[in-house]
């Protein structure tokens, strides 16, 4: 009994010396996170200035890593919003004869075999049908944080 009210009273000491340690060293606010601003700032956003060239007019960008989706080279204004009802991105993406083809500039990228029910007959799987959701427009946007990393066996 008297071991343990000696390691409680030793314990707690410790505790509370520690405590008052950490109280002491405040991180200022322009040391917290990416922005070297006050965390009380309400910064205005950066303006984003998306391609505005019709389809098939913009160079495609490359993707981030192996798998990711390929970005939307061309403006969407007039497409959106996306409903299973109205997809206009189908009318021209929809074309599982092209899939596997060299693309030629101003081809439309086709669907890949993934989004289709059945390729042969071009039945598109309409779980994919919000094309959004995955493909973004390409931004003229500078890199927020630098990156180093690199794809094993890449140089």
């Amino acid at each position: 009994m008297r071991k343990r009210v000696v390691l409680s009273l030793a314990l707690a000491s410790i505790l509370s010396v520690s405590v008052s340690a950490v109280d002491d060293q405040a991180i200022p606010d322009d040391a917290l996170g990416l922005s070297k601003t006050s965390v009380y700032d309400v910064p205005d956003p950066d303006l984003i200035t998306y391609n505005d060239g019709d389809p098939g007019s913009n160079e495609l960008l490359a993707t981030s890593y192996h798998t990711a989706p390929p970005m939307i080279s061309h403006h969407v204004n007039d497409m959106l919003p996306i409903t299973r009802e109205s997809n206009l991105c189908k009318d021209c993406h929809v074309q599982p004869d092209l899939i596997g083809t060299k693309i030629e500039p101003g081809m439309p990228v086709p669907a890949p075999r993934s989004h289709y029910v059945n390729v042969k007959r071009g039945q598109l799987y309409m779980g994919r049908y919000n094309c959004v959701q995955c493909h973004a427009p390409q931004a003229k946007v500078d890199v927020l944080v630098k990156s180093t990393f690199k794809l094993p066996g890449k140089k």
